[in-house]
């Protein structure tokens, strides 16, 4: 690729990612079904036909947003090695690490996060097809995660699909609270992360009592 292509690639490449986040924005403000090509268009800068050389339309713009975001999520998780997890205590460490990463992807990118939770399974089916594949990709590696973690004896023998499924849920509910909702605003981010830890912990451990008690001295 010569000099000027590589110029005229990378001026496509950065009008494509401003009219993606433009979109963003008016996804956000508008909702799905309100937003319209030429209010993206018109904060970029350009002609609605110069929309249509990048996008086959609002639809298509939309999935690859959705897209997007679920990449940055299923590589976050995937991105955890449980290989030098040999102890309740670093499986915690772990834990808080992993979760305390993908609280910065929620927050770093708070607009996309809650256009998906309020709105991305009633837009159109065939986003239903890509957003239940990221949630199977997911609980499967959770429930992989969980299997060499009971067989290293450090969580209890469950349904470790039920687990992977309950702790997609809660961190699911968290994040639409703190980020859709706004009720856990005034929660800090470690605090919160900290919460679903416990509540992990204490779920997969036969001896309830004696995880109460050591909590208690920490």
């Amino acid at each position: 690729m010569t000099t000027k292509e590589q110029r005229r690639k990378s001026k496509r490449d950065k009008r494509r990612d401003a009219m993606k986040q433009a979109a963003i924005e008016v996804f956000f403000e508008h909702g799905y079904h309100a937003a319209k090509v030429s209010q993206i268009v018109e904060r970029v800068g350009v002609a609605q036909g110069t929309f249509y050389l990048y996008f086959e339309g609002k639809q298509q713009l939309f999935g690859e947003l959705l897209s997007d975001f679920l990449e940055l999520v299923v590589t976050t998780v995937a991105n955890w090695d449980p290989g030098e997890i040999d102890s309740r205590r670093v499986l915690q460490r772990e834990l808080t690490r992993v979760g305390m990463s993908l609280t910065e992807v929620f927050l770093d990118n708070r607009k996309i996060t809650a256009i998906f939770f309020r709105e991305s399974l009633a837009v159109a089916p065939e986003f239903n097809t890509l957003i239940r594949h990221a949630y199977e990709t997911l609980l499967a590696m959770l429930t992989d995660f969980n299997r060499i973690l009971h067989r290293r004896g450090l969580i209890a023998e469950m349904d470790f699909r039920i687990l992977a499924t309950m702790t997609v849920g809660m961190v699911e509910r968290v994040i639409v609270e703190r980020i859709v909702h706004d009720t856990l605003e005034e929660k800090e981010p470690r605090a919160i992360v900290d919460h679903l830890v416990m509540h992990y912990l204490a779920g997969t451990t036969d001896d309830i009592e004696g995880f109460v008690a050591e909590e208690e001295l920490k």
